[in-house]
């Protein structure tokens, strides 16, 4: 994704700061929860809005749901315990891949004020597999905003037939993957204990391309990068099934979530304008 450019400073940051500005209380913590699928830029988005809180003074730390993930071991168990399951056969990503109760305690202290610890995950290990780091990045003091961005942030919990209806709306082949819905009741088996979890965001941001064919271009092209920068990262094949897999979910967070706002996402990775909630 490019830097964003001054019409996009001006039609979506501003605004939405301005939003942000409002909740703000001296002696409180807003959390913000950042949604969008595969390739959006949401950790390139989160930086940039960042940015813009600090430069007004405010206090602020970010971090993302993938630094939450499992050891590759426990993840590695998970599959082989599920290993009829295709959504516990790619290297991370689908509910029930992190580390809820370390989330839910971070979530806590950081709304708190403590001085807390975020974790951090490595996604160039072991050929684009993974594993946690051995670094951390402290929080020291209570923060003004806490930008929390990942693909599943406010994932809703529904039955699978209604997983089935949201696909078949967006020509998404989950029939091909999971012909009796069975993997698929699995993950949103997972899915339920997420949901304390949403109850400490503040304000909900969603980041929605135009088509979902956009999120395996976007895809691919940040594992090109990643691969250019570090060496190490999965072969296209890897990260095509590794986004079918995610699509299915991603479209129940596109169709269930009612964020507070949602950005729009052309082709050219451009962010388009803002919807409010009503």
């Amino acid at each position: 994704m490019q830097p964003f450019s001054r019409e996009e400073h001006k039609r979506i940051l501003h605004p939405l700061i301005a939003q942000l500005e409002k909740l703000y209380t001296p002696g409180k913590t807003i959390i913000v929860g950042i949604q969008g699928g595969q390739g959006t830029g949401k950790t390139t988005f989160t930086k940039v809005l960042q940015k813009e809180l600090e430069l007004k003074g405010y206090h602020v730390t970010s971090f993302s749901l993938d630094d939450f993930y499992l050891p590759l071991s426990k993840r590695e168990a998970l599959q082989k315990r599920y290993s009829q399951n295709p959504f516990y056969q790619i290297p991370r990503g689908l509910p029930g891949t992190h580390r809820l109760s370390l989330l839910k305690t971070v979530l806590y202290e950081l709304r708190q004020g403590r001085r807390t610890e975020i974790p951090l995950f490595d996604k160039s290990i072991a050929n684009g597999r993974g594993d946690v780091s051995p670094l951390k990045a402290a929080v020291h003091q209570r923060q003004d905003f806490i930008l929390f961005e990942g693909w599943c942030v406010g994932i809703p919990f529904v039955t699978p037939l209604a997983l089935a209806r949201v696909c078949s709306k967006h020509t998404i082949s989950l029939k091909d993957i999971d012909p009796k819905l069975e993997y698929s009741r699995q993950v949103l088996r997972f899915v339920r204990k997420y949901r304390p979890l949403w109850k400490f965001v503040d304000y909900s941001i969603m980041l929605r391309p135009r088509h979902p064919s956009l999120h395996l271009k976007w895809r691919m092209q940040q594992e090109r990068e990643l691969k250019q920068a570090r060496g190490e990262g999965m072969s296209e094949k890897e990260v095509e099934r590794f986004v079918n897999l995610f699509l299915p979910f991603t479209y129940l967070c596109y169709e269930k979530i009612k964020p507070d706002a949602t950005i729009m996402i052309d082709k050219e990775h451009t962010f388009t304008k803002v919807v409010w909630k009503k």
